[in-house]
């Protein structure tokens, strides 16, 4: 039996499962974020918990669930200046290590267009990754995201110079066709689960 996995905008009760999440995140893989577990839990709140509670509607968290389980998270921030408000971001993608390998992340961050193309006005999606984490690149590779620079020595940890890549996306219509949704019932969404 496969196990049914829902993709959906986080809940102002969800909060704190979304805040348990990104610290897991930053605990278990240090390397992959710009931000560090020590500073990040000593905050009463992130960032992107506030967002959650306001119920933002252009700065939001995406979940995948299985059952009441929150296992996967992708951010989506929409940059405020009035110059920039054609652009977004993709941030904090984090799948458990026990659901990784089964195509939750690339759905998630699926899911995550889908929603961020629904907003008047955005025409470009960014995000920046470590050149290193090769399932990572590829997952946003398959996904329509292109290189577009790499920020060569962005991060220096014990004398170890990280290469940091940065990626846009450019939906259009034949991509958004790609992002149907199959089923939605007010926030919730299900992709499909088949290969582009």
């Amino acid at each position: 039996m496969v196990e049914e996995i829902v993709y959906r905008r986080l809940r102002p009760e969800e909060a704190k499962d979304y805040r348990s999440l990104r610290l897991e995140s930053l605990q278990a893989y240090p390397n992959s974020f710009g931000s560090i577990y020590e500073e990040q839990k000593e905050r009463d709140k992130l960032a992107f918990e506030n967002y959650i509670e306001q119920e933002h509607p252009e700065n939001f968290i995406l979940g995948a669930f299985t059952g009441a389980q929150l296992i996967g998270i992708c951010g989506f921030y929409r940059l405020a200046d009035a110059r920039c408000r054609h652009r977004g971001e993709i941030m904090q993608m984090y799948v458990q290590s026990e659901h990784q390998g089964k195509q939750i992340g690339y759905r998630l961050l699926q899911a995550t267009v889908a929603e961020a193309c629904t907003l008047d006005g955005l025409e470009q999606i960014e995000l920046q990754v470590m050149l290193d984490l090769k399932a990572a690149n590829k997952v946003y590779e398959r996904a329509g995201f292109r290189e577009c620079g790499m920020l060569n020595g962005f991060y220096k940890q014990n004398g170890v110079y990280l290469d940091q890549r940065l990626m846009v996306f450019n939906p259009n219509k034949e991509v958004l066709d790609r992002l149907e949704r199959v089923r939605f019932e007010k926030d919730v969404f299900i992709l499909p689960h088949k290969k582009f």
